[in-house]
């Protein structure tokens, strides 16, 4: 699949910050791919598509999760922030007649991750926590950590966000819990 042409579509679709995001995202996902040996193509279609429908309307977005995952969104309709991920999915597969899992689950789970991510998953979930403009506390450490151990460096991330939602009061993600404690196990 041709990477300009994803470029096109998401410079024609998203707000100018938030393609610069997906490029950024898009360069550290590879610069991860490389380190791990994955299928770079694989990569750079995910990252791309990664934030697709993050600017899409809040009411547009509970639609069409209700429409095409109501299983998987029904207790998370009130935050965008994770229904964004799910719809990108649903474009990525009708708009692009993207097919492949690994493609469609790293969009889908970009923001939550989930247990037994595949490792293109994997990075594109922590490029996007990553990306160079990124800023909060341990980024630096977790950038680091990113260029030799995976798992590690996603594990650090996730117990990071985790208690920022707990200190921050708000909904945690089944997801997100159940990949920190997947992580445990195999790191």
């Amino acid at each position: 699949m041709d990477i300009d042409f994803f470029k096109n579509e998401i410079r024609n679709t998203l707000s100018k910050k938030r393609y610069e995001h997906s490029i950024r995202v898009l360069e550290t996902a590879i610069t991860l791919g490389k380190i791990y040996k994955v299928d770079l193509n694989k990569v750079a279609i995910a990252s791309l598509l990664h934030d697709y429908a993050k600017e899409f309307k809040r009411e547009d977005l509970i639609n069409l999760s209700k429409e095409h995952f109501s299983n998987e969104t029904e207790e998370y309709l009130s935050n965008v922030e994770i229904l964004h991920s799910y719809i990108g999915t649903y474009f990525a597969s009708e708009k692009f007649n993207i097919k492949d899992p690994e493609i469609l689950n790293a969009i889908k789970y970009h923001t939550t991750g989930r247990k037994n991510m595949s490792i293109i998953e994997k990075i594109v979930y922590l490029a996007d926590a990553i990306e160079p403009k990124r800023d909060y506390p341990y980024v630096e450490k977790i950038r680091d950590l990113s260029l030799i151990n995976l798992d590690k460096a996603i594990l650090l991330e996730v117990t990071k966000k985790i208690e920022y939602l707990l200190k921050e009061n708000h909904v945690i993600h089944v997801n997100s819990i159940e990949m920190r404690n997947w992580l445990l196990k195999v790191s």
